[in-house]
């Protein structure tokens, strides 16, 4: 079976992405499970808690910002998180020298691949010598500090999206998880600024205190003009409902530019992939052959 098991699955970039790939995986007869620590991916994908999760011989394993330093570490994920999370120095002390002694050796009885979604990649605090494979989302990830372990690039699937049919006029989507990192008051000015008359922030609230001190107070420059709808998992109601996307992050892993194609959506933001869009089948088709997996009959 092939597992994913990931430190947090609240309604992010990452989550979604992974979300997806189980999907299309077990859409194409590859029997697939995402264990994640919170609640919202339960009903999203087959998928099971991280007190469900155990590796099992012939298993596919792929990882997200889980710091390993032995295959043990895969027993009981949940411990291993929080002992990565605390800050207690008896804790600290304990990672480093896990760190300095961990074995190097890959295990036998199943694959373990890193994915590097975004910057949560966790390379940092974990061994990279446990992995089998590294996934990256463009080649501006693949940094020397991988060494020599086998890479793969490509990005995350894109939702099946259509051209909207009727759009608003001068309506401005700002799309992206409510953290500092995507600068969304910086793209709120920008659509003002280029005259749009209303501004919709979609995006899970995941840094309260940035959204109080710096989104806020720019929204409240232009009284009743900047709505807040939150997480919106139909990405198609989305899009049917802008004009315009903004985006001020530079991020060549992200699917918003692809997702504003498909939909017949003005994108305004920086681009910094300088590669061609990969379609979905390519993507999936990479991901098989990166696994190992057997290709299924009919597909290219």
């Amino acid at each position: 079976m092939i597992k994913i098991v990931t430190s947090s699955s609240i309604p992010v970039g990452s989550t979604v992405a992974l979300v997806s790939l189980c999907n299309r995986l077990n859409a194409d007869g590859y029997e697939c499970r995402l264990f994640g620590p919170d609640h919202w991916h339960l009903d999203k994908c087959k998928s099971g808690t991280l007190a469900e999760f155990r590796p099992e011989k012939g298993d596919v394993i792929i990882v997200h910002d889980i710091g390993l330093h032995s295959a043990s570490d895969l027993q009981d994920v949940t411990a291993t998180i929080e002992a990565n999370r605390s800050n207690r120095w008896q804790d600290i002390l304990r990672r480093m020298v896990r760190g300095c002694f961990a074995g190097v050796k890959k295990p036998d009885d199943f694959t373990i691949v890193l994915t590097c979604q975004g910057d949560g990649c966790s390379a940092r605090q974990t061994n990279l010598s446990l992995f089998h494979k590294v996934h990256c989302l463009s080649d501006a990830q693949k940094i020397p500090r991988r060494g020599k372990l086998p890479v793969f690039v490509c990005p995350n699937l894109a939702d099946d999206l259509k051209t909207s049919a009727s759009k608003p006029a001068k309506v401005a989507g700002v799309v992206g998880t409510i953290w500092r990192e995507n600068q969304l008051e910086l793209s709120i000015k920008q659509a003002f600024e280029d005259g749009m008359e209303t501004v919709i922030i979609y995006g899970h609230l995941a840094d309260p205190i940035y959204y109080y001190n710096d989104v806020r107070p720019v929204a409240e420059q232009y009284p009743g003009k900047v709505k807040f709808a939150g997480f919106v998992d139909d990405k198609q109601k989305l899009y049917d409902f802008v004009s315009d996307v903004y985006c001020s992050s530079a991020k060549p892993w992200s699917t918003v530019r692809v997702e504003s194609a498909l939909t017949g959506t003005r994108f305004h933001g920086p681009d910094s992939s300088g590669a061609e869009p990969m379609s979905n089948e390519r993507i999936l088709g990479v991901w098989v052959e990166a696994l190992g997996l057997q290709q299924r009959a009919g597909r290219p």
